[in-house]
């Protein structure tokens, strides 16, 4: 009787950890990128009355007979399936769909998590908004802009987003007009189109574009001037009229289209403020057409210059890349995110905080960029919900409700038997 009643403990403190693990996982219903855990129970050794027997020529073999010490855990596994996917509709905010981990430091440890809800810090440093680790990713050379991923970033290689930081400037290196010239338009007439162009710090210049037609069917002159370029002083006299940068003739085939191939302007600014000199750049006429009718709408439709910009937003793509979004309309890459896979996730730590470590038996993290590598990719705008299934919980919670219930009322009847047997006599 002693012994049913040491079993019954043994089911009851089995059933009991059965129900911490169950509470834990309900608990988290809403915990971002949680996985749920399940107990396996495995039988405590037996005590052998006898091992049994084999057959023999004159009798049939016997089996053993043993009796059950009781019960214990036998594990406790992690359900790493994925998560549904829950919009939040913020930019920071990342989901991982698929088997990687996202890798964060704080300078010392490297650690991993499935929680993507990032915020930017003081320092304007990417982390991870429940434990305020960094997020860690590659940055790009500061000269070529390219991101080399071959190395594994360490505990403190963080990702900045410097919001409200300027961007360089860019000098235009090509001016497209389009649109069209009107065929029907009398000799003489003269359009004139205006531009805006950049040099290499980013100030603005007016190009005043003149197209003249001529007697020739499909020719249009053009004469290029620039307002900012020291080539005339109307305060002269007589006055000094500004000569034009670039001079020559634009013309059409039967077809209307231009074949004039692209015209190289180089511009001596009279106050460059120390930008590059001489400012240069290509005129490309290649989208202008020569129609009847319709009058002359022929404008500039393109070009390649950038003045100052400050940082205003960012997003993070599929594959980690994250890029800035100046004012000026400049995109530019400011670094990469890193993920971790493991041969085993299960093995991993869980560490609080929403992060796991490596453990003994997780593997060894393989680090790679997202969308590579099995890492699986990110979604920006949502994030991982938890994997627990209510409804498989709440049954498995009457289920150990039940089995503690049955193990309580084992040791009450042994005690009852017991209690028996002890006024046997009287």
């Amino acid at each position: 009787m002693i012994q049913a009643m040491y079993s019954g403990v043994s089911g009851l403190k089995a059933f009991k950890s059965q129900l911490d693990v169950i509470g834990n996982n309900i608990a988290n219903l809403n915990t971002v990128g949680y996985k749920s855990s399940r107990v396996s129970f495995q039988e405590m050794m037996s005590q052998t009355w006898s091992a049994g027997s084999g057959p023999s020529a004159g009798s049939g073999g016997t089996n053993p007979i043993q009796i059950g010490l009781g019960v214990t855990v036998g594990a406790i596994d992690t359900d790493t399936a994925q998560g549904s996917l829950q919009s939040t509709g913020k930019s920071t905010d990342v989901a991982v769909q698929g088997g990687g981990y996202l890798m964060l430091g704080n300078g010392r440890n490297t650690v991993y998590s499935r929680d993507g809800s990032f915020s930017l810090d003081g320092d304007y440093n990417l982390v991870a908004a429940s434990s305020g680790y960094k997020v860690l990713g590659w940055t790009p050379d500061p000269i070529t802009g390219a991101i080399d991923v071959s190395g594994t970033p360490g505990a403190a290689s963080g990702i900045k987003i410097p919001i409200g930081n300027m961007s360089n400037a860019r000098q235009t290196a090509i001016l497209k007009l389009g649109k069209t010239l009107d065929l029907n338009s009398a000799v003489g007439t003269t359009i004139t189109p205006n531009a805006k162009v950049y040099d290499s710090l980013g100030a603005e210049h007016t190009l005043n574009i003149a197209f003249t037609k001529t007697s020739t069917p499909g020719e249009w002159t053009y004469e290029v001037f620039a307002p900012d370029v020291d080539n005339g002083d109307p305060a002269a006299s007589p006055p000094v009229l500004p000569a034009p940068v670039t001079t020559g003739t634009a013309t059409f085939d039967s077809n209307g289209k231009c074949t004039t191939a692209d015209i190289d302007l180089s511009m001596t600014l009279a106050v460059d403020n120390g930008s590059k000199r001489p400012f240069a750049f290509k005129l490309s006429l290649a989208d202008v057409t020569q129609l009847a009718g319709g009058g002359s709408t022929i404008s500039a439709s393109y070009q390649d210059g950038l003045t100052v910009g400050t940082l205003q937003s960012f997003n993070i793509g599929k594959d980690g890349l994250v890029t800035g979004i100046f004012g000026n309309g400049n995109k530019q890459v400011l670094g990469q995110i890193a993920m971790a896979v493991f041969s085993n996730p299960a093995g991993l730590v869980k560490a609080g905080s929403n992060v796991v470590s490596q453990g003994p038996n997780s593997g060894i993290p393989q680090v790679a960029p997202p969308a590579s590598s099995g890492c699986g990719q990110l979604t920006s705008g949502f994030l991982e919900a938890s994997n627990v299934d209510l409804s498989n919980e709440f049954a498995n919670m009457i289920i150990a409700q039940r089995g503690f219930q049955a193990n309580a009322r084992t040791i009450t009847t042994s005690d009852e038997i017991i209690q028996e047997l002890v006024q046997l006599k009287r």
